[in-house]
């Protein structure tokens, strides 16, 4: 059964809770947190894997320390150790979100919502997908674009392959139910939401169905599980 955890990142995280933290990642993810110029930076960085390790440790029976990770030659992680767990992981501004509990290819992405010119969209979208963006009343053309933004890239990180794929390639738009849907992408199943008034979600699976509301994990949650 596919899950989406998704964990809200403090302004602030206590020193014991960082410390425990920074001592449960990669020396490599360490290392990277340490350059960051901003301590947001690092909280992103850190509680995203912490999430991954906490949670894929329960779907593989491994201890969260134990696992390990490879990435493809464009970047997708996997787990290095024999596994048909598949699982994705993005954050953005306050949030971090993982989906995982599936054999089938997995994206999850998540935005903070910004102004943006919206002149972006013929740069980046299909003709039919910046069609229905511009078709909607101004007073929320931005969450449109947005979602559908959210949207492909869960869809470019469930296949995998980057942006190798343009994102113009393919559209995803609401079908006579609502339901988000992608001709190209045959059977794959999407699900889009706001996460507050700033941060858009979107997901993606390769045909099992995808969970209606997120799970939200709160770092107490982090830090029991990870113990």
């Amino acid at each position: 059964m596919i899950t989406i955890r998704v964990l809200q990142v403090p302004e602030v995280l206590p020193e014991a809770y960082w410390n425990h933290f920074l001592s449960r990642v990669s020396a490599e993810r360490r290392a990277q947190a340490s350059r960051f110029m901003r301590q947001a930076d690092a909280y992103r960085s850190v509680l995203g894997e912490i999430l991954t390790r906490v949670t894929l440790s329960k779907l593989t029976g491994l201890r969260p320390a134990d696992l390990s990770f490879t990435r493809n030659s464009y970047g997708k992680p996997s787990l290095s150790h024999p596994s048909n767990v598949q699982f994705n992981v993005s954050h953005s501004g306050g949030w971090i979100a993982l989906i995982s509990g599936s054999n089938g290819e997995l994206g999850v992405d998540v935005e903070k919502i910004a102004p943006i010119d919206m002149q972006i969209a013929e740069r980046f979208f299909s003709l039919m997908e910046s069609q229905f963006l511009a078709a909607k009343p101004a007073e929320i053309q931005l969450e449109t674009f947005y979602r559908l933004w959210t949207l492909k890239e869960s869809y470019i990180k469930a296949v995998g392959i980057g942006l190798s794929m343009p994102l113009d390639s393919f559209a995803i738009l609401p079908d006579e139910r609502g339901d988000w849907h992608c001709e190209q992408a045959g059977t794959y199943l999407f699900h889009s939401q706001r996460l507050d008034d700033e941060h858009m979600l979107a997901a993606c699976s390769a045909g099992e169905d995808l969970p209606s509301q997120p799970e939200i994990v709160t770092l107490e949650d982090l830090y029991s599980e990870l113990v």
